[in-house]
């Protein structure tokens, strides 16, 4: 496999914020982009966002049919099954390393599939926000997303160039799972997971910023913590196809609304 096009296929893309940043990073009363609110949405699922490394294992079947994997943070792949590739860079590689190696050995997944992405956010340890989640310095992970190419997807994307494949992930097709489908395969494959904090209609959601800061602060303390419980980095709120997804942060509210 081209492993630059196979980094590039697989990476995790941006999450726009919720409103416009403005002058001095502080944020507008206008949606992000058209169809920007979430309140175009039937339901909106609301989980925590976790303050940590953006972090994925790509799981494959190589050329003897069996499967393989690549760990990585966002940008970069860290590490190849049989070390292959060896980047220590934010204790990743070394943390996921057992999750997949437990996945070969329990030859996951199954179906028809010729790659699997499974998003997680590796968090704890040496990260610069650790000491909102353990005392001890402990790593944990919190999935969040997960999605799925069949051969004949795969081996089409393979077959563009390179620009051509970051503009495929930058439109938004990366094909993820939807609410029903990753809920699914976290609990039928054992893994931890953000944790969902509320579920409400879309015509419910918050507009304003005010609005927002205020729904936001129902959610100042961390539900993820390992050995501590410190603050929330802030939530991600998406529809159930994840067509619409948003990041709203605390330091963005905060301030905004400093005087």
């Amino acid at each position: 496999m081209d492993l630059k096009k196979i980094n590039s296929i697989t990476k995790y893309p941006s999450i726009l914020t919720y409103h416009k940043l403005g002058e001095r990073g502080k944020l507008t009363e206008e949606a992000v982009e058209e169809r920007g609110y979430l309140t175009d949405s039937d339901k909106i699922f609301v989980y925590e966002k976790v303050d940590g490394e953006n972090s994925r294992i790509i799981f494959f079947r190589n050329q003897f049919d069996e499967i393989d994997y690549l760990i990585g943070s966002r940008e970069e792949l860290l590490y190849a099954k049989g070390d292959r590739i060896g980047n220590p860079y934010g204790n990743i590689a070394n943390f996921l390393k057992p999750m997949a190696e437990r996945f070969v050995e329990d030859n996951f997944p199954s179906g028809d599939w010729a790659l699997t992405v499974v998003y997680q956010e590796s968090y704890g340890g040496k990260t610069k926000a650790a000491k909102n989640y353990t005392d001890s310095k402990t790593q944990s992970y919190k999935v969040f997303d997960v999605f799925s190419l069949t051969v004949n997807e795969l081996e089409n994307l393979l077959s563009l160039s390179s620009e051509k494949i970051a503009e495929w992930r930058e439109h938004g097709n990366q094909p993820f799972y939807n609410e029903e489908e990753r809920g699914k395969f976290v609990q039928a494959n054992g893994l931890e997971w953000a944790p969902l904090l509320d579920e409400v209609y879309g015509s419910e959601f918050p507009v304003t910023l005010e609005e927002t800061y205020r729904y936001l602060r129902n959610f100042e303390q961390t539900k993820v913590g390992i050995d501590a419980i410190g603050e929330s980095e802030g939530i991600i709120a998406r529809s159930a196809d994840r067509k619409q997804i948003r990041k709203i942060r605390f330091e963005d509210y905060e301030r905004t609304f400093r005087k």
